[in-house]
């Protein structure tokens, strides 16, 4: 049974939307276009888990968590948690492409692609085992004994697996199934009550991360971000607000909400409020009872009046936009 069900990174447009408002010549441009893709193949490799988890019959009952982030020792960022009455699994996944080895002493991850370029990264295993350490102290903190278990999955065949681990199990997305069904079952340590309270627990206890603003988050300086009204048809920055649309000159595009992109962009790249000053600036419009009318429009949280007047996410569509 999905508990949690898959859910792609929220954040991710919001990414895409800050490296879009640097110029090709900022040298942290590079570093974003990087971690949208890493992010990206990160959401697709934990999507056809989570697929092939929902495909999946045991004789027994499990619960499926997909990222799910928990605060014990420390917070937590699970890929994707199983949880049944005889034991605990934690998956953690990884797309990546190429020949990879996992080395020892210390720690690596080691990808060589086809045309020869090496690319070194943190190895997924002292996280893994952390992970299981504190998942494994916290019960033991509540009296309960269950046998808790990881595995790192490369869920595509471009991931070519030439060297890994004595000490953590490794899976291709066709061994997953096996897997799990040659799991131990034959002590049960969660009554039926005690797993539904682990289910509630968990889904309550789940903490949704807060990047916003993107700007600290990755340490990119204000004055580096362009403002303007991005053309969702061309990319270009600097629509031009014409009557009541919007015109793009480069592609001739037109819209008539695209300011609300641009101040979701404002709200979640530079910071968590926006006045009515701010957003004529970031939009490049001048009539002050113009912008008035778009932030009042759109579904935000209001503090204050008149000039004092700051708009925000509201709290339940921080992780949804």
């Amino acid at each position: 049974m999905i508990v949690k069900a898959y859910s792609s990174t929220y954040y991710l447009e919001a990414l895409k939307g800050l490296i879009q408002r640097l110029s090709l010549s900022n040298p942290k441009r590079q570093e974003l276009e990087n971690e949208y893709m890493r992010i990206k193949a990160g959401d697709i490799g934990e999507k056809v888990v989570m697929d092939t988890l929902e495909q999946l019959q045991l004789p027994y009952d499990f619960y499926v968590f997909h990222n799910l982030s928990l605060l014990l020792e420390s917070k937590i960022q699970i890929d994707v948690l199983i949880l049944t009455a005889s034991y605990i699994i934690i998956f953690e996944v990884k797309n990546i492409k190429g020949s990879i080895e996992l080395r020892q002493n210390p720690s690596q991850l080691v990808r060589t692609l086809p045309n020869g370029e090496v690319h070194a990264f943190n190895s997924p295993e002292p996280q893994l085992q952390e992970y299981v350490h504190q998942l494994k102290r916290f019960f033991l903190n509540q009296n309960m004994n269950i046998s808790i278990y990881g595995a790192i999955i490369f869920p595509f065949t471009t991931s070519f697996i030439k060297q890994t681990s004595n000490k953590t199990t490794i899976l291709l997305k066709n061994e997953i199934k096996p897997f799990l069904r040659s799991m131990p079952t034959s002590t049960k340590c969660l009554s039926n009550n005690e797993i539904e309270h682990w289910k509630s627990y968990f889904m309550r206890k789940h903490k949704e991360f807060n990047p916003y603003p993107l700007m600290n988050r990755y340490k990119i300086s204000r004055e580096t971000i362009l403002n303007g009204v991005i053309c969702s048809q061309c990319g270009k920055i600097g629509m031009q607000r014409i009557a009541f649309v919007w015109f793009c000159s480069n592609c001739f595009n037109k819209s008539t909400n695209a300011h609300e992109y641009a101040i979701y962009d404002y709200l979640k790249i530079l910071n968590n409020t926006i006045t009515n000053k701010e957003c004529r600036e970031f939009l490049r419009i001048k009539d002050i009872y113009q912008s008035s009318r778009m932030l009042k429009n759109m579904n935000l949280k209001k503090s204050g009046t008149y000039k004092n007047a700051k708009y925000m996410l509201p709290e339940e569509d921080i992780s949804n936009r």
